[in-house]
């Protein structure tokens, strides 16, 4: 705008709005970095000195900043990253064999059972026999400790067979346990079908 004698009279520079707190942050952070120009630099001051809330934040930014670069840097041992990527590794082959394995000693225990019905029957029938008798019962007693022993090892060579079969039919979990319930059912059938058939031949 001119004033009377033809001059131009200079405008005054509106404040600019104050940055977002994003923004202000990152200027601090560059402020830190020796990446602002003088004039910005400037400028940050004069908003710290009207703030002294973004003051307060600004000190502590320059403590954590000292403390960061006054830390003494160690390099890290020969190895290191090997080591971290062996672990890793064994953890995740780890993680991958406890589902097989979880699932061939249920089917083992299941294939057990199935098998080991009809004995366990016939020998509590027996024992049930001998208590009467004290040689009986302890003779069976010791043929028991010895069917144990045989279900133990059993056991061992069914898993060892259950992870065979795993590794090589995937889909052979699906069959085992749709057949397992039908067998079970086959042979409860079976078992009554056989004390009917018993308690007939007693009545005639």
């Amino acid at each position: 705008m001119a004033n009377a004698n033809g001059t131009q009279r200079p405008q005054m520079r509106r404040s600019a709005s104050p940055p977002s707190p994003e923004v202000q942050r990152r200027l601090m952070q560059q402020a830190l970095d020796d990446e602002l120009t003088p004039e910005a630099l400037r400028e940050l001051r004069r908003q710290l000195d009207d703030s002294p809330e973004e003051a307060a934040q600004y000190s502590r930014l320059k403590q954590v900043d000292r403390l960061l670069r006054g830390a003494p840097m160690e390099n890290a041992p020969e190895g290191l990253a090997l080591k971290i990527m062996a672990r890793l590794a064994e953890g995740l082959q780890s993680q991958k064999l406890v589902k097989p394995n979880s699932l061939a000693l249920a089917i083992a225990l299941a294939i057990l059972a199935l098998t080991m019905t009809p004995l366990l029957a016939a020998l509590g029938w027996l024992i049930i026999n001998a208590l009467g008798s004290a040689a009986a019962l302890n003779s069976i007693l010791t043929q028991l400790f010895n069917l144990l022993a045989a279900v133990m090892n059993t056991l061992e060579g069914l898993v060892d067979s259950a992870q065979a079969v795993l590794r090589t039919y995937p889909e052979a979990p699906v069959a085992i346990v749709t057949v397992i319930p039908v067998a079970l059912l086959w042979l409860w059938r079976s078992s009554r079908g056989g004390g009917a058939g018993d308690k007939q031949t007693e009545n005639t």
